[in-house]
């Protein structure tokens, strides 16, 4: 299968043997990643009225495996 040109920059996503290599245009995969990063974002801000209170972020007492750090 021929590639063509490729037009910008590519970022290499994959590259192992097995699987071969991924490439993706790298302004299209920093916008998806922004966009992603906004709509987290957003979902966390509708959810956190809901949230356990000792969920929050910001109690950086605590380890994820709920030991005192």
């Amino acid at each position: 299968m021929s590639q063509g040109k490729s037009a910008g920059r590519k970022l290499v996503l994959v590259d192992h043997a097995g699987l071969g290599i991924v490439r993706v245009d790298m302004e299209a995969f920093f916008e998806f990643s922004f966009w992603m990063a906004e709509e987290l974002e957003d979902l966390v801000a509708k959810w956190a009225p809901v949230a356990s209170p000792n969920a929050s972020r910001k109690n950086k007492n605590h380890s994820l495996d709920g030991s005192r750090s």
